[in-house]
């Protein structure tokens, strides 16, 4: 054996089986959210509790990753959670975060409604709980912890498990495989939005591959959402403002005014 050759020592089996444990908790939660609980489930009438089934989700989630990592005798740095650099790169996530916002929520979007027109709404819609600005003290936080920090959290731990297991084919089906669930998420808000979303998560596991940290898209992720949550603030506002101004019908059609007055 040479002096480089790494020595397997007795907790690599265990590491081993909660790395197969990890394989087949993913693989289920896969199948749990495109067959069991398509689009997210059914959309609360209330926003409080809107926002306790987002927490309460995101904590199941979060709780297993730590457990996972602990039970494998990991630490946050396998999971590109490394303190060196860390300002610098969640700073570039930052920056980055704009053109992410621009490029997936305005261009890509407006382009793929183009194609594929959004389904008819059928039920109660997510804008509803925009329409008053105090929810925005909720929705700046769920940006933030679960969008960008959770999300990507999962996202970097499903690839590198995968990659640790099968190495660089394992680390393109974890890119595909989970970008394709994060987008059928969406898929009843449109085919184009799931198209959409999918993008985007390949674009979120491109961003962590860059410098293998986990900062940079959390960062940006988080950036994005926000910026998302306050421009739908800003619609839902100015939509209800609109609905409550009467109509202009006399002031913008005057000749139609003047034909009721030779009555």
């Amino acid at each position: 054996m040479s002096a480089t050759e790494p020595i397997m020592t007795g907790p690599a089996r265990p590491s081993r089986a909660v790395l197969h444990l990890s394989l087949a908790a993913i693989v289920a939660s896969w199948a749990w959210q495109v067959f069991l609980h398509p689009g997210g489930g059914a959309l609360p009438a209330d926003f409080g509790a809107f926002v306790l089934k987002i927490a309460r989700s995101k904590a199941i989630v979060l709780a297993v990753i730590v457990v996972l990592l602990r039970l494998g005798g990991e630490g946050p740095g396998s999971v590109g959670l490394a303190r060196e650099g860390a300002w610098r790169r969640i700073g570039i996530g930052l920056a980055i975060g704009l053109p992410m916002f621009v490029l997936f929520n305005v261009v890509l979007d407006s382009a793929l409604a183009a194609v594929f027109p959004k389904p008819p709404q059928t039920g109660p819609s997510v804008m509803t709980f925009f329409r008053d600005p105090r929810h925005l003290f909720a929705w700046l936080p769920i940006s933030v912890l679960a969008g960008g920090f959770v999300e990507e959290l999962q996202r970097v731990f499903v690839l590198t498990r995968f990659e640790k297991r099968f190495g660089r084919p394992g680390l393109v089906f974890a890119i595909a495989a989970s970008s394709a669930v994060f987008g059928h998420g969406h898929l009843y808000q449109g085919v184009g939005t799931a198209i959409g979303t999918g993008l985007a998560g390949v674009a979120w596991s491109l961003l962590y591959l860059r410098r293998r940290s986990a900062l940079e898209p959390m960062a940006a992720h988080a950036c994005a959402d926000v910026l998302a949550v306050i421009a739908a603030t800003l619609i839902a506002a100015r939509a209800a403002l609109n609905a409550k101004r009467p109509l202009p019908m006399f002031r913008e059609r005057p000749s139609l005014r003047a034909a009721q007055n030779l009555d």
